[in-house]
């Protein structure tokens, strides 16, 4: 309602040809077209060729083309048509182009408000809303509002500036400095004063430039490419001897600083191995991991031995620490991908902010402990303690499963053996309300006719018990598509690939769910076939939403995002796993990442084609 009249009142201002000496935004300019052809999103999405969704991003302003693009000749070529289609024939190819070209020339002066990145910095410093709206005199709920992209602020420089004035005096220690630093890419003595700490800000609020989520598609391309058996031969995994020979170790031993410490935890690592044990080993540690990371020497180490430790068969329950800048937290995960997919990994996280004046450490396995402790900032004087007393390792152990109870799932991962309990938790989740967005390499299961499905199955000579598992995940699917489709919207999309590029990157079924480590793959026209079969399925089904983008995408995962609950993260095989993501900035990060800020980037190569 409150978008119809603003766009009643922006075509009552302009009028039919947008003449006049007021100057209309590129937003307002489109919205003005749209009243006047009488038309919706999706007839012009489909006349321009441009996904609906680019189309409705275009409409709130969240985002622009480029004034020489491609884009916007679509764009007014598409307008064209759909007045054509309404039977308007006055409007003028040239007059259509030059008007929406101008409007972006003036929008260039104009700073554009990001909502996402202000909701991105909120989120980041874990700034309580109540707190700051009370600071800017807003109400907490028109915040909100304002932070999702639902309303703008009435006087954005201002409003912009508070909002830094705020940020600069609340958030100015060292941990809070460095996750700003990471956030707007800069040096952290730039944000030494609170002058320059404003400034800082200020500038990255005020700059339309697309957000650096590279760490966030690091990870997905990671995921997407990695396959473990080509892992396991890399490293040798196979040929890995548990030894059998007792370390020699202290009952206890101390360590001093951040070298020892390295020397600690493989210490730990090598007790747990070779001990008779199969306890599983917790992992808990808010240390700094800049300077470990650095040494090339130990991080193959350290992996080396909790590859050893997974080879013995011992489970992994660790703690992540997500309070670090999101770079650091993704670029962790990213290193902890090759473990994931063995199964044996249970990774948590603890909700909050927990201790800004002390960094931990808490390893315990089943005859060892290691703790350590020192003041943050300070790690150089960090004191670590590495025990195999039985009454030490006793109440260590005691310790860590309280300090589990405490906390939260980051992910839930389902490999083959938890696929009755993914299979109920997907049922369930579909009679739940909400949005669902999927970023997919081909069309679901759920939309395809079951004679396409069977005749690609018949192509690809399935036996009989593998047809039998696809089959009955594809009722599974359609079940679940249309019982979020009863009260909720679902939308997909899928990277269109041209013939060339499909030889090269030739696509499979979706067939995670079934666990059957079997790529099935699609001819052209097929992936083509499943494309139109989407395309049929949107037309009959309101709440069902299709979009082709030229984003070339991932090849071997899914990304669905139930927006606000969790992310699923799926892959087909080598293995075939999902992720299903709990963590509100991590699930944020992936909902927030799948679409580039600016299409023209596609034409220009600057988002990545090898995903």
């Amino acid at each position: 309602m409150y978008l119809q009249k603003i766009l009643y009142t922006v075509s009552r201002k302009y009028g039919h040809e947008q003449e006049g000496d007021e100057k209309m935004n590129f937003q307002e300019c489109l919205n003005n077209y749209i009243i006047q052809i009488r038309c919706n999103g999706k007839e012009l999405a489909r006349n321009s060729e441009i996904s609906e969704t680019v189309i409705s991003r275009y409409r709130k302003g969240e985002r622009t083309p480029y004034a020489d693009s491609e884009y916007l000749k679509k764009l007014s070529d598409g307008i064209i048509k759909t007045a054509a289609e309404k039977g308007i024939r006055d409007f003028k190819a040239d007059k259509v182009w030059q008007t929406l070209r101008e409007s972006l020339e003036d929008d260039r002066d104009e700073p554009v408000f990001n909502s996402q990145k202000l909701d991105i910095l909120l989120r980041e410093l874990d700034i309580n809303i109540s707190r700051i709206a009370a600071f800017l005199h807003y109400d907490p709920s028109y915040l909100s509002k304002i932070r999702t992209g639902r309303r703008n602020p009435a006087h954005q420089q201002q409003f912009i500036e508070k909002i830094c004035e705020y940020v600069a005096s609340n958030y100015k220690d060292e941990q809070d400095r460095k996750k700003v630093t990471y956030l707007i890419q800069c040096n952290e003595d730039e944000l030494a004063d609170s002058s320059s700490y404003r400034r800082k800000l200020r500038e990255w609020l005020n700059s339309s430039m697309p957000d650096g989520g590279d760490y966030v598609s690091a990870f997905l391309r990671k995921v997407d490419s990695f396959n473990l058996d080509d892992y396991i031969r890399a490293i040798h995994f196979d040929s890995f001897k548990v030894p059998k020979v007792p370390f020699q170790l202290p009952v206890s031993r101390h360590y001093y600083g951040l070298k020892e410490m390295r020397e600690g935890e493989l210490d730990f690592l090598k007790h747990t191995v070779l001990s008779k044990s199969m306890k599983p080993l917790y992992i808990c540690s808010d240390m700094p991991v800049e300077d470990m990371a650095a040494d090339e020497d130990f991080a193959k180490k350290y992996m080396f031995g909790l590859a050893m430790v997974l080879k013995k068969g011992l489970h992994i329950h660790i703690i992540h620490d997500v309070e670090r800048p999101m770079k650091d937290m993704m670029l962790g995960l990213e290193n902890w991908v090759p473990l994931y997919m063995t199964g044996q990994i249970s990774p948590y996280y603890l909700k909050g902010v927990q201790n800004r004046v002390y960094s931990h450490l808490h390893y315990c396995s089943g005859q060892v402990a290691m703790t350590g402790d020192c003041i943050s900032g300070h790690h150089d004087l960090a004191h670590y303690y590495l025990t195999s007393r039985k009454e030490e390792v006793s109440i260590s152990q005691k310790n860590m499963e309280f300090l589990l109870k405490k906390a939260h799932p980051l992910m839930d991962i389902y490999r083959e053996e938890r696929k009755k309990e993914l299979h109920a938790s997907l049922l369930e989740n579909a009679g739940k309300e909400g949005r669902r967005r999927r970023v997919l390499a081909v069309p679901d299961l759920g939309v395809l006719p079951k004679k396409l499905l069977e005749e690609i199955l018949e192509r690809n000579h399935v036996v009989l018990n593998e047809k039998t598992v696809i089959l009955e995940s594809y009722k599974r699917s359609a079940t679940c598509l249309e019982t979020i489709l009863k009260h909720s919207v679902v939308e997909d999309e899928v990277s269109v690939l041209s013939e060339a590029e499909y030889e090269k990157y030739p696509l499979v079924l979706p067939l995670a769910e079934c666990f059957l480590e079997k790529d099935i793959r699609l001819t052209y026209e097929e992936y083509h076939a499943c494309i139109g079969a989407a395309e049929n399925y949107a037309k009959a089904n309101e709440n069902y939403q299709f979009n082709l983008t030229k984003i070339k995408g991932f090849h071997n995962i899914q990304i669905t995002c139930f927006e606000g609950k969790w992310c699923m993260i799926s892959k087909n095989r080598a293995p075939a796993i999902h992720f299903v993501i709990h963590h509100p900035k991590l699930r944020y990060a992936l909902e927030n990442m799948v679409l580039p800020i600016r299409d023209d980037e596609i034409e220009s190569g600057m988002i990545d084609n090898e995903g």
